[in-house]
């Protein structure tokens, strides 16, 4: 198997521990599957109609979107910074 790639037989997590991860409830977590936010995770094994979703995924999506915060705020803060009257 690929590196990077999840392993489609033991990386997976369920709903309930997707909306523990985002910090959202179950029920926001189900909206947002059933709206198209989230994409479930094809991972070949039986779930009897539970979504799953990928542990691999999930962090590497929280780790993006952290990243591109961290970088709008070093950029709002240096804006600010240079924007300051000099004294």
């Amino acid at each position: 198997m690929k590196t990077g790639i999840p392993s489609p037989t033991t990386d997976w997590i369920t709903q309930r521990e997707l909306a523990e991860v985002l910090g959202v409830s179950e029920r926001t977590a189900s909206l947002w599957a059933k709206a198209g936010r989230l994409e479930p995770f094809e991972h070949g094994v039986a779930t009897c109609g539970r979504r799953k979703y990928s542990k691999t995924l999930v962090q590497r999506e929280l780790n993006n979107r952290w990243d591109e915060a961290v970088t709008r705020q070093d950029s709002v803060t240096a804006v600010t910074t240079n924007s300051e009257p000099d004294q």
